[in-house]
């Protein structure tokens, strides 16, 4: 027998990153500033949750200033598909649906009013993620008791609805809940536990993360008016920035206590959470591939495929492997204690059976699984950093051939910062003389863009650092000689690309490229940038660079850990303070 939802504990939610009409939970209208971690697209690009000057909104100052202050903030945001899933995995052991992933059942992240076909979707997912708990193995991690036995459904609703909400419920939100036991025609025990489970499942203040705090920061002068966010709210704050998800035992425990009222207490408990690698890596690896462009539709990664005849070790499974070792990559740079350099300049290495010939290696010697291990120069030569694995190299290149166009614009803007202009259509078909033999791909490049204008001008910026990657094949190989039969030269000198060091520079191998992008101001800037706009979900702005200033100075020392830089961004002012944005 089916129940029917309760009322206000499953009302539609309404506006959905702004505004109210959320329905009537308590909880569910009111101003709210949004969650860190919250970024539906690359930062900087297309609609950000909480991008102030978006749309019809206020224009926050260029970002290229800091402006002391606290940006407004989107109210009331949605959970991301990914933040559902790792929500009903900790809470409820549930990682897939018939087979399906959970976070593939969604419609997809989206910002704005909730649409009639999404909120459909979570019924739907709800009821059924509640149908499987109830009459599977982990029923007990929903309702511990016997759900005929006196306060067993009361008690279970408490319990489950402070980890669910991430606060208290109120006691009209406790008697609504109960009043679903008792409904026309009655159910059982087990069918009224499993319409609670499915009733939270769709409650506005689930699947919404909203901040209700009002009480003004009268010593925070920078921006008057300025809202503490509560020690509950910074808890939830915490929770989805570092694990996407609900705030666990002992971080509620913290709360209860009134310990989370200072940034000490803040950092302490954002220093615990980030050791817990199983929950933490994964989110670092996220940010890692946000920060590569990976997620950008625009962008070259694992999107092209390569001739086989002229790779043959490369198969549809060298690409899947070559996505899993950049993220098991960034994962263990950070938890091995590396900082922004190790990620340009690090050995390690994830391999498998079907990667493996990338560097050099037996595939024979290896598995299905990644294995770790130090690549050895002897053998994969030259290997420093995220930008030499097979992942980038391959992605990077043409379907029969390297592309140091492709690679060098790469480095240049993202990397770098530097300029680089859309190619000009009228353009797009022009060929080097066709009476030359190109000995090499570095040639035909060169007398295809840099002996003619206006490509000269702007290929001038970028293709040195592309022929400086040249020693890799299409497939992230090394190569002493080219495919057409020359010698591979990767030595250039970088006269019109602006290093902080000034000044042309000779480089003549990938290590030397790696070790100058480590080390430059620009790119740590960028970093910097990145990581505060994944973890606010915000778009550049003048006051949360006042943050990215603090971020890429404390990035100059080498010895600055990615790891705490991580727990440095919980120490923002705009981390504990918010500004409600308009509706």
């Amino acid at each position: 027998m089916a129940l029917a939802a309760c009322g206000s504990a499953t009302e539609k939610p309404g506006i959905i990153g702004g505004g109210s009409g959320a329905g009537n939970t308590p909880g569910a209208n009111a101003g709210a500033g949004n969650t860190p971690g919250v970024v539906p697209g690359s930062a900087g690009t297309g609609p950000v949750m909480g991008a102030s000057g978006a749309g019809d909104g206020p224009v926050l100052p260029p970002a290229t200033t800091c402006v002391p202050g606290i940006p407004e903030t989107t109210q009331i945001p949605l959970m991301l598909s990914r933040q559902y899933a790792n929500v009903v995995k900790d809470l409820l052991g549930v990682t897939a649906v018939d087979n399906t992933p959970v976070g593939d059942l969604l419609i997809g992240d989206f910002v704005g009013a909730m649409t009639d076909p999404a909120w459909k979707v979570y019924q739907d997912v709800g009821a059924k993620i509640a149908a499987q708990v109830m009459a599977g193995p982990n029923k007990s991690k929903f309702i511990s008791c016997m759900p005929a036995a006196t306060d067993c459904l009361k008690n279970t609703v408490t319990a489950f609805g402070r980890k669910a909400f991430r606060r208290a419920l109120t006691a009209d939100e406790v008697t609504s809940f109960m009043g679903l036991n008792s409904v026309t025609p009655a159910g059982t025990p087990d069918q009224v536990a499993e319409a609670i489970l499915n009733a939270f499942l769709v409650s506005p203040s689930f699947l919404l993360i909203p901040e209700l705090a009002t009480d003004v920061d009268a010593t925070y002068t920078a921006t008057p008016g300025a809202i503490k966010l509560s020690q509950q709210e910074i808890a939830t704050r915490l929770s989805f920035l570092l694990w996407g998800s609900v705030p666990d035992d002992m971080l509620n425990a913290a709360v209860d206590a009134n310990q989370l009222g200072t940034s000490a207490q803040v950092l302490a408990q954002a220093n615990r959470m980030i050791q817990v690698r199983e929950k933490t890596g994964g989110f670092i690896s996220a940010f890692h591939d946000e920060w590569v462009q990976m997620n950008n539709s625009s962008a070259h990664w694992f999107k092209g495929k390569h001739d086989t005849a002229v790779y043959p070790s490369y198969t549809d499974a060298s690409r899947v492997a070559n996505k899993a070792e950049l993220d098991a990559f960034f994962e263990e740079v950070a938890y091995s204690g590396g900082s922004f350099k190790d990620l340009l300049l690090s050995d390690v290495a994830f391999v498998n059976k079907d990667n493996a010939a990338a560097y050099g290696l037996d595939p024979a010697a290896y598995t299905d699984v990644l294995t770790k291990v130090k690549l050895d120069p002897a053998v994969s030569h030259e290997r420093p950093g995220f930008l030499t694995r097979a992942g980038f190299l391959s992605s990077y290149a043409n379907f029969s051939s390297t592309s140091p166009i492709l690679r060098g614009s790469y480095l240049a803007i993202n990397m770098l910062s530097i300029p680089v202009g859309a190619p000009d259509p009228a353009f797009a078909m022009m060929t080097p003389p066709a009476d030359v033999t190109y000995k090499t791909q570095r040639a035909y490049v060169e007398a295809l863009t840099m002996t003619n204008q206006p490509c000269k001008g702007c290929h001038d910026g970028f293709n040195p650092l592309g022929f400086v990657m040249e020693n890799y094949d299409g497939i992230g190989k090394w190569q002493t000689t080219d495919p057409k039969g020359g010698p591979i030269d990767a030595s250039v000198t970088t006269a019109t690309i602006n290093f902080a060091s000034g000044g042309a520079k000779q480089i003549t191998s990938p290590a030397q490229l790696m070790q100058a992008i480590a080390a430059e101001p620009a790119a740590k800037s960028l970093y910097a940038q990145a990581w505060v706009a994944f973890a606010t979900g915000r778009r550049a702005n003048g006051y949360d660079r006042c943050v990215v200033d603090k971020l890429a100075t404390n990035l100059a020392a080498d010895s600055y850990s990615i790891l705490t830089l991580l727990g440095d961004l919980t120490q923002a002012d705009s981390f504990r303070l918010r500004v409600r944005g308009a509706l």
